[in-house]
Formats: structure tokens, C-alpha cells, sequence
């Protein structure tokens, strides 16, 4: 296990999900974190570019949590990083007391903060907007290894990218479909 995981943008992190699933991960920029439709079996990397692979989300992610589940930070050359732009527009989480709960659709500036964003759609609906939350990520911070590990092993297993926090935010909303691909 890695003691620590310095932050360094562009570079490129092979998770362990199980003994013999791996997936990778790339950090871009203020602590956003890019994870990858990229499964393999072994945690052989080399030539994979991350610029032909589907983006499963990105979000703001606190690395160093996630020792336990980093198998190795790739050495340059290995994998081609992804030069995409990082995707900007989020959910905002709203919590308020009196037990509203729900998200606006934010858009990041240029420093990539979330109390910076820029109001997009108001308090979401989670009928009228459910593609709206289905497809975008919120600001809050990923910092569980195993609620990290649960959502990528959803997807191999189901399909379905999701997550669970939502759920706290908008009671009763379904998990999206499964992708089409799976």
C-alpha cells in the first residue's frame, strides 16, 4: 500500500477493486478526480489512452483516502492521459434545516471551485429533472474507499453509474437505467 498519494495533475491512478478487477483513475485539476469505463483483470496499463475512454464521472475526490485501494500511480509514458476538458457542470447539494433536501445544476469557473459556480437550473425536481441528476455529479467530496468501491463495482456488475448520495438528496428518485452497452 502506497504511505501517501501526492496530488499531481494529469496523473494517472490504477485502482484495485478486487484481486483481479482493476480499473484507472486520473486527477485533473483543484481535486477533481476522472474515473473510467477501463476494466481489466491485471493491472497491465501500458498504451491504454484515456482519451478514447468513456469518462464514467468525475468529481471532487480526496485522494489520499483511497490508498488502500490505489495499486499503483502510473509512470509517464505508460498511459496516455486524457487532454478532454474537465467536465464543469454539477450538482450543488442543498440541505436546509426544516428537512429540504435536493440540488441545483452549477456550472465551475475557471478555478474549478464549487462556492464559485454559477447557478445554471435551480432546485432540481427529482420528476421533472431526473435526467438532469442522473447525469451529472455533485460538488460534494468522494472520500469512502468502499462507497467508491461499491459504485465502480455496481457499474461492472449492473450497468448502472450512480451515486448513492443522490439518493439522500432526492427521496424515492430511481437509479438510472442500466447503459445499453453492459
Amino acid at each position: 500500500m502506497l504511505k501517501r498519494i501526492p496530488w499531481k495533475e494529469n496523473a494517472v491512478l490504477s485502482f484495485r477493486l478486487s484481486d483481479d478487477l482493476f480499473t484507472l483513475a486520473q486527477m485533473r485539476t483543484n481535486s477533481l478526480m476522472e474515473f473510467f469505463d477501463v476494466f481489466r483483470s491485471s493491472p497491465d496499463w501500458a498504451g491504454t489512452d484515456l482519451n478514447k475512454a468513456p469518462i464514467l464521472f468525475c468529481a471532487f475526490a480526496a485522494e489520499n483516502r483511497f490508498k488502500s485501494m490505489v495499486d499503483q500511480i502510473l509512470p509517464a509514458g505508460v498511459v496516455i492521459p486524457n487532454a478532454r476538458p474537465v467536465i464543469r457542470r454539477m450538482l450543488s447539494p442543498i440541505i436546509e434545516s426544516g428537512g429540504r433536501y435536493g440540488a441545483d445544476l452549477v456550472e465551475l469557473d475557471d478555478s474549478y471551485e464549487s462556492v464559485k459556480a454559477q447557478l445554471i437550473q435551480g432546485n432540481l425536481d427529482a420528476i421533472k429533472d431526473r435526467q438532469i441528476i442522473h447525469e451529472h455529479e455533485l460538488t460534494s467530496m468522494i472520500g469512502s474507499p468502499e462507497k467508491l468501491r461499491k459504485r465502480l463495482l455496481r457499474w461492472v456488475e449492473t450497468g448502472v453509474n450512480w451515486d448513492d448520495a443522490k439518493s439522500f438528496l432526492f427521496k424515492d428518485i430511481p437509479l438510472p437505467p442500466p447503459a445499453g452497452n453492459r
